[in-house]
């Protein structure tokens, strides 16, 4: 489903996973970390856990997050995994995914990962379920817009970790699933009310999705 660019949450999740390889059809989970929050950003539960994968894990993708097989060998098994977050979202109801850069990778890969294990759950299909995109949705706009001076300031650099860095919020831990979950649910509240403030307000936040 296509976002608008208006709200109609009551709970959203903030989704980051870490993978096995770099692109979203051939890669399966490692680590998955959410947070569920409400309309103002206060958090409502989390969760966070690595996964005892099958796939070989690409050398060049444990640079990026430091997870090797020796890591996980007293994980869970995928299925078991993704089987109790999918429960953990409907359970609290979720009715928005918000990720960064996870439109095109983090869901379409969750999505792939849950039809491939026979896990009945359509939140990460993009075309029936809410999404946002952070940097898509949110960043780029304040990049435009030059809010805060980020366009000056990053350039062409617009990593998760340097934009939480030139807003002065804590970026310790990046490329930790759950690290990067609190820095975009950081982000994203302290710019999207102030960007994009027709989003949120009442008379906006009516039979969206």
């Amino acid at each position: 489903m296509a976002y608008n660019g208006k709200f109609n949450f009551n709970r959203i999740c903030v989704l980051d996973t870490e993978t096995t390889d770099k692109y979203w059809n051939s890669a399966a989970p490692m680590q998955i970390a959410a947070l569920i929050c409400d309309k103002q950003g206060n958090i409502i539960d989390s969760f966070n856990e690595r996964i005892k994968t099958t796939h070989k894990i690409a050398p060049d993708a444990s640079l990026v997050h430091g997870i090797y097989a020796k890591d996980l060998v007293h994980c869970r098994s995928e299925i078991d995994v993704l089987t109790d977050f999918c429960v953990w979202l409907k359970n609290h109801e979720v009715d928005c995914i918000l990720t960064y850069n996870g439109e095109a990778f983090d869901r379409r890969m969750l999505d792939a990962r849950c039809k491939t294990l026979g896990i009945p759950f359509d939140y990460f299909e993009k075309e029936n379920f809410p999404g946002i995109d952070g940097y898509y949705d949110c960043v780029l706009d304040a990049k435009k817009q030059n809010y805060l001076g980020l366009k000056d300031k990053l350039g062409r650099k617009w990593k998760l970790s340097l934009v939480a860095e030139t807003l002065g919020l804590d970026n310790s831990g990046a490329h930790d699933a759950l690290a990067d979950v609190i820095m975009l649910k950081n982000i994203f509240w302290m710019l999207d009310p102030k960007i994009h403030p027709q989003r949120w307000k009442e008379e906006n936040t009516t039979s969206l999705f």
